[in-house]
């Protein structure tokens, strides 16, 4: 049984790969050469989509799909309302009415009264 030969270099030199360091590795080293492969393919992907919707709405009258608002509490989709202190849309459970200026408030800018024998909903404006 043979055993493996010693290293005629020591234990100190380097190691040593063999490895093949082609244009595209290069590029990825470079951070400009890097920066302009990104963008032409952001641009290659942004001329396709457009290329698409064109297309599609000149033969199927398809219209772009519209951004679903989501409700920023419990992240429901079919928002109805915005805060008017914030301006985040909330769905029609996470937001109240005030009682003095009638306008719709969110949870967080919004605080219930307790005082009565009802709870009564005010802005942050308007609170007692």
């Amino acid at each position: 049984m043979s055993s493996k030969r010693k290293c005629p270099f020591g234990e100190t030199s380097p190691q040593q790969f063999k490895q093949f360091i082609g244009a595209k590795e290069a590029a990825k080293m470079n951070n400009e050469l890097m920066k302009q492969m990104m963008d032409k393919t952001k641009g290659l992907l942004l001329d396709g989509q457009q290329r698409f919707w064109n297309t599609a709405n000149k033969e199927n009258h398809v219209t772009p799909p519209q951004p679903v608002s989501v409700c920023c509490t419990c992240s429901r989709s079919n928002t109805s309302k915005a805060c008017t202190f914030c301006g985040r849309h909330f769905c029609t459970s996470c937001t109240r009415d005030c009682v003095r200026c009638s306008d719709v408030f969110c949870t967080l800018c919004s605080v219930i009264n307790y005082d009565e024998a009802y709870d009564r909903a005010f802005c942050l404006s308007c609170a007692p």
